[in-house]
């Protein structure tokens, strides 16, 4: 009796202890929220956006090689050459999706962002062979149906341009492109050495827009506290959280979870900014989490083959 008493205890512990695929969602949880605090700290920093992404760009890098130097290592020749394309690529998303919210409303801005799942599930499923429960995408036009909700039943507030538009578009289509080269050339990177290598590559990107815009240093105080609050909300926690999630999570699962944002982004600007909430904004917003929570369960009932063709394919 006890020898079997000791065999079960170490089982039983072992079932406490979450999953990798758990931590993995959890992470994508806190890159939906983090990025939905994105443009609304933007618009509240009172400064042109090229400006904000390149000193978020900056203060990002020495956080990221700050940590990697603690850890007792550094960034090499060979980690930037293999980041290269996903740090262009992120350093011209930042800078269009800031420009974007500068020059637009919340609302559009992240209307406009939801749209990046009909580019990135696709992605996934063709390129990487991710696992996709087809019967879970109706719960995900669910969700798209809940963020027009709150976005197009929003109070009339804000900024919106056809420029803030042209600009949130080619954020979108950026950020698709960042997501996917991000899955295919990170490869064995830890997360801090990959974010410590794409960073100041996507400050020698931005470098020559934020030139072109001029007075670089004419930032108010008000735009150093919000370009430090990016720092580590986005630039440190939620791009830290997306590159771990990647390597258990679907990108096309984490694409479709970020169809949260704009949701959470209206709920931000009511805390945040004082832009009021209606009812059928409410609904809304339970519209999307309930989508989005039915599509997470079915994927993670996945048939077996299809899990060892999916952890097969993230290396």
């Amino acid at each position: 009796m006890t020898t079997v008493d000791a065999a079960a205890t170490p089982t039983s512990n072992r079932r406490l202890v979450p999953s990798n695929r758990t931590i993995g969602f959890l992470a994508v949880i806190g890159v939906v929220v983090c990025f939905s605090l994105g443009s609304t700290l933007v618009k509240r920093a009172h400064t042109p956006g090229v400006l904000v992404a390149f000193w978020r760009m900056v203060t990002t890098t020495i956080v990221w090689n700050s940590i990697l130097l603690v850890r007792g290592r550094h960034i090499t020749l060979a980690d930037l050459r293999q980041a290269l394309i996903p740090g262009i690529f992120f350093g011209l998303n930042i800078t269009c999706f800031y420009a974007g919210a500068t020059h637009n409303s919340v609302a559009n801005a992240e209307l406009i962002g939801s749209l990046t799942p009909f580019l990135v599930v696709p992605i996934g499923a063709k390129f990487f062979k991710e696992y996709i429960n087809v019967r879970a995408l109706l719960f995900a036009f669910v969700a798209f149906a809940g963020v027009a909700i709150v976005l197009f039943t929003a109070p009339p507030k804000g900024d919106a341009s056809l420029k803030g538009n042209l600009l949130g578009l080619t954020a979108m289509l950026l950020w698709a492109t960042y997501i996917a080269t991000t899955r295919h050339f990170r490869r064995e990177m830890d997360v801090v050495t990959f974010m410590a290598s794409i960073t100041p590559i996507a400050i020698i990107t931005v470098l020559p827009l934020a030139l072109l815009n001029g007075n670089m240093f004419d930032i108010s105080s008000t735009g150093w506290r919000y370009i430090a609050l990016l720092t580590f909300v986005t630039g440190v926690a939620a791009h830290g959280l997306m590159v771990f999630a990647q390597k258990t999570i679907p990108i096309g699962t984490i694409g479709i979870a970020q169809v949260a944002q704009p949701a959470l982004a209206a709920l931000w600007s009511f805390l945040l900014v004082g832009e009021a909430l209606h009812g059928w904004q409410l609904f809304g917003m339970a519209m999307v989490l309930g989508g989005l929570l039915c599509f997470i369960l079915m994927n993670q009932r996945r048939p077996k083959v299809a899990v060892v063709n999916t952890v097969s394919s993230l290396g």
